[in-house]
């Protein structure tokens, strides 16, 4: 009994929580509360201050409730009044370094609660009308439960008037828009949203972690809560590489070698602006690139980029770095925390050890024991899972898995990012793309998103990788188009600068050439 009061007061403080801190969560629940439906007296309290006060002004209270309370706790018995302060100072303590609130995600819990709850009072009203013969008022209970099961249903008819204005402000208010990548990359992709499921796809060892670890990193910097799931490297390792990405430090202090974007015109000295900050030509007689030294003299020139006139290449250059030490990552989190917030959470387990019904188990555990409800969910990676149902072989288990993939986005209200290797051939081609897909091509099916990482050997040297958007379920997209991205993994950079880079034919050799325009063009 106690631990049932226990889970009551912490779906009902949520709910308050909801109500206090979202527009949204007040639009789409107060016209299904009855304040009945709270086991907790200041629960019910709370609730209605909130609702009188969204009727009047159209809009949740958020740090007005401090000035509701101040005026209404005169009306309270002292205990009550001492609960609801309690409450309301952990609250505002939480949202000054947690500006996301998963909507969508509290609606359903909201809705399951008010559910249970009036089936609790109609078998209570039920059976007490039974004990004294009063059948006919017990059977009006059955009545007004259905019409309260029709309240709180899923069912929704979408030409209902009500049903069409909430479409329209939802889209309005972009809610469910969580990040983009910068630059160039993040107007190829486009932003990542709520309720969706994207995979990487590459070939082994082309750093499908690494960027599994940055799309965390991206989210992190906009205070979203992450959840890391790594089947693939320790959690020992995983810290080692976060760290060095939020550090830009190294193994040991000296000087690095960075990539940077750089004009071809200026490479092959056709340019002849005057704006061009470099005199000197870089390529040789056969338009090949030198090993970089410090001894040449060449600059590289970006003036043009973004015009029409740069085509995008990219040469060198030299930054000193520091030494990776504990005193130094203790600092850069610590003022991480403070902005973003402790909004990370990682978990570790031998590679097909776990499947995802198990990973989901401990989601829900950490939402029991911290209250973290994440946002993004990042499993490194789908294909190392182990199986959902150990009677399934090939590829009707690897379906199942998939499909559970897409579950998970969808019953959490996240965006939910995997990776998965492709084939074989995939190994010599400039780009990867659909076709490219290993064991089961249902896998691009089961995705909203997919994107790709490309790199050839010479790429590879020069610190680049091409990033492609090669299924998307709801936009345009070129399997041939790609992102050049500049990184420095020596350092943990992922991502340092992109550029877009314009297919105009299907290649697949290193010697094949391209058409490089900006991305505005």
């Amino acid at each position: 009994m106690i631990l049932k009061r226990k889970v009551d007061n912490a779906i009902e403080e949520k709910i308050i929580t909801g109500l206090i801190v979202s527009d949204k969560f007040c639009r789409d629940v107060i016209p299904l509360i009855d304040l009945k439906y709270f086991v907790v007296s200041y629960s019910r309290t709370v609730a209605s201050w909130c609702i009188a006060y969204f009727k009047q002004y159209k809009e949740a209270p958020s740090k007005q409730i401090q000035e509701i309370f101040i005026v209404e706790k005169v009306n309270l018995k002292e205990e009550e009044a001492n609960i609801i302060s309690i409450f309301l100072t952990r609250l505002s303590s939480n949202f000054e370094t947690d500006n996301t609130f998963n909507v969508e995600y509290l609606f359903d819990k909201t809705i399951e609660y008010f559910r249970k709850r009036t089936l609790k009072i109609a078998a209570t009203n039920i059976n007490q009308y039974l004990e004294i013969d009063r059948l006919s008022d017990a059977e009006k209970e059955i009545e007004k439960f259905k019409i309260v099961r029709k309240q709180v249903s899923n069912w929704i008819n979408p030409f209902d008037e009500k049903e069409i204005k909430k479409y329209f402000i939802d889209e309005a208010d972009k809610s469910n828009v969580l990040f983009s990548f910068p630059g160039d990359l993040g107007k190829m992709i486009g932003s990542f949203e709520r309720d969706s499921f994207w995979f990487v796809l590459a070939p082994s060892k082309k750093g499908k972690t690494w960027w599994l670890q940055e799309v965390a990193i991206q989210a992190l910097l906009e205070k979203l809560k992450v959840v890391y799931v790594s089947l693939e490297m320790s959690a020992h390792k995983m810290k080692k590489r976060i760290y060095k990405r939020i550090s830009a430090l190294g193994d040991e202090s000296k000087e690095y070698i960075y990539p940077c974007f750089d004009c071809l015109r200026n490479q092959d000295d056709s340019c002849n602006k005057i704006a061009r900050v470099n005199p000197y030509r870089l390529l040789d007689e056969q338009g090949k690139k030198p090993k970089f030294s410090v001894d040449i003299r060449y600059k590289p020139c970006t003036v043009c980029r973004g015009k029409k006139d740069f085509v995008v290449e990219s040469w060198f250059r030299i930054e000193k770095r520091g030494k990776f030490k504990e005193r130094e990552i203790l600092g850069i989190t610590k003022g991480m925390k403070n902005i973003y917030g402790g909004n990370l959470r990682v978990i570790a387990y031998p590679a097909y050890s776990a499947n995802l019904s198990r990973i989901k188990y401990d989601l829900d555990d950490l939402e029991y024991t911290e209250g973290f409800i994440p946002d993004v969910v990042i499993t490194d990676y789908l294909d190392i899972t182990a199986p959902e149902d150990t009677k399934q072989t090939g590829r009707e288990r690897s379906d199942e898995t998939w499909k559970m993939g897409k579950n998970i986005s969808s019953s959490k209200h996240c965006l939910h990012f995997t990776a998965s290797q492709s084939n074989r051939a995939s190994f010599k081609k400039k780009n990867v793309t659909q076709i490219d897909t290993a064991e089961d091509i249902r896998k691009i099916a089961h995705a909203d998103g997919v994107l790709s990482l490309n790199q050839l050997p010479q790429e590879k040297r020069d610190k680049i990788i091409r990033v492609g958007l090669i299924a998307e379920r709801d936009g345009e997209f070129d399997e041939y188009k790609t992102c050049m991205v500049l990184q420095q993994l020596e350092l943990g950079q992922v991502f340092l600068d992109s550029q877009i880079i314009v297919k105009t034919i299907a290649v697949d050799s290193e010697d094949d050439e391209e058409d490089s325009v900006p991305s505005d063009v």
